[in-house]
């Protein structure tokens, strides 16, 4: 899922590895973000030695890749940071890591600053090892340098839920790629610089039909209906989410309310800008979950949103907001 401050979240089993068919040929893609040069410098602001030692041994593997420089500063106003957290609500829940890119950006485009975030919680929730945590450590510097999401089930460290994979030759490829490949004009560059959010969440569910089954067995509540209030972006009271009212006018699991208000990603001090903003009448269907304090959400933000199109031959068609893809109602409940 992708969005800018975007989501790009990313069906596995929950404590499993990432499966894959076969090897991954091609370069990691790009995301809209590089820096003039293959180096940047990052303040570490992790105050435990344990995180501390992770981010340093993600620097060091994408240093020895000789793809990306990574080196370190004492300044602690820099605008390019890693540090962790510990959260498991809102926007974090079940987010193993995040990469906000473009927190700064100079004039022709080129970005000066990006965060880069560890979450304790999740990760020792699920009993990441060092090692794993590591390789989460990496995928948020791939974010931070250029790189977006591989496929789904790629051998890739850029996999979009990935717990095994270390950095891989189809990653370094695609940072030399990015730092090779000619830019476009200043004045595209700029006028596309806004920040972008990517959510590294536990599973991936945007593998097809396969990723709709999946996320359909993890939702606690799914319901269709209509949209009665959509609170846009940065208006949202007390936080920067996308806020959404639904009048339900079918149950197909979990609540038997007449209505509910869910949200999508954001945080007070990150919002999400291209994230779907529904509108007033609109027919959708929606997978949810619950966060700690009892609020719904949609499950891996754009994956369990899927809006009315048409009726064809006695169907009603939805179409995935995450990738467009369209589905039967029946292959939604």
């Amino acid at each position: 899922m992708q969005k800018s401050v975007i989501l790009l979240t990313t069906c596995l089993a929950l404590l499993g590895g990432v499966s894959a068919r076969a090897a991954t040929k091609n370069p990691t893609p790009a995301n809209k973000y590089r820096y003039a040069a293959k180096k940047a410098s990052y303040y570490n602001k992790s105050t435990s030695a344990y995180y501390r030692s992770i981010w340093t041994a993600a620097r060091k593997s994408w240093n020895n890749s000789k793809a990306f420089k990574w080196s370190t500063t004492k300044n602690k106003k820099s605008r390019t940071f890693t540090t962790s957290v510990a959260k498991n609500s809102g926007i974090w829940t079940n987010a193993t890591g995040m990469a906000y890119n473009g927190m700064s950006y100079d004039k022709t485009g080129h970005q000066t600053g990006a965060a880069m975030y560890l979450n304790r919680t999740v990760l020792k929730k699920y009993k990441y090892n060092k090692k794993q945590r590591t390789n989460v450590a990496i995928h948020e510097m791939g974010h931070a340098l250029g790189l977006s999401h591989n496929q789904s089930g790629s051998i890739s460290v850029m996999n979009p839920a990935n717990r095994v994979h270390p950095l891989r030759n189809v990653d370094i490829r695609g940072a030399k790629k990015v730092y090779t490949t000619p830019l476009s004009t200043k004045k595209v560059l700029a006028s596309s610089a806004k920040p972008t959010l990517t959510v590294d969440h536990l599973k991936d569910y945007s593998n097809g039909i396969y990723g709709v089954e999946a996320i359909r067995k993890d939702a606690g509540t799914i319901v269709e209906g209509t949209i009665t209030k959509s609170v846009a972006h940065h208006k949202a009271p007390k936080n920067y989410y996308t806020t959404q009212t639904l009048k339900i006018n079918e149950h197909f699991k979990g609540l038997s309310g007449k209505s509910v208000t869910f949200t999508q990603g954001g945080t007070t001090k990150m919002a999400v800008t291209d994230s779907e903003v529904l509108h007033q009448g609109e027919e959708v269907v929606v997978m949810l979950a619950k966060n700690a304090a009892g609020n719904y959400y949609v499950i891996n933000d754009g994956q369990g949103m899927f809006v009315d199109t048409h009726t064809s031959n006695g169907h009603e068609l939805f179409e995935h907001v995450s990738d467009h893809t369209i589905y039967t109602e029946d292959m939604l409940h």
